[in-house]
């Protein structure tokens, strides 16, 4: 379920969302609605990525903050040059994580 909310925009962004929504010919909400969505996993990937990158997060905690699986979140660190350093307590959580599934 959708809740509404309200937030302050510049001018700018405002008529961007509308040209875009008249070029698309959806409503500007919905233009907005993934502009805001499509923002915030580009923040949860980055803060996952700047988190691993200074040792507060496992590789697991990182892919579940980013919300991508471990081999994406790998291909992600790879991308900005980062080593992934698979560690032990990575797989385990891994397979945990997998078996929860399969039973």
């Amino acid at each position: 379920m959708m809740k509404m909310f309200s937030l302050r925009a510049s001018e700018d962004t405002l008529k961007e969302a509308e040209r875009l929504s008249r070029i698309a010919g959806v409503d500007k909400s919905l233009v907005l609605r993934e502009a805001l969505e499509k923002g915030l996993a580009k923040i949860r990937l980055e803060t996952a990525i700047k988190l691993f990158s200074e040792g507060k997060l496992s590789l697991t905690e990182a892919s579940n903050t980013a919300g991508v699986s471990a081999g994406e979140m790998i291909d992600k660190l790879r991308e900005v040059g980062i080593d992934s350093k698979i560690a032990l307590e990575d797989l385990e959580e891994s397979l945990e994580n997998a078996l929860k599934f399969i039973r």
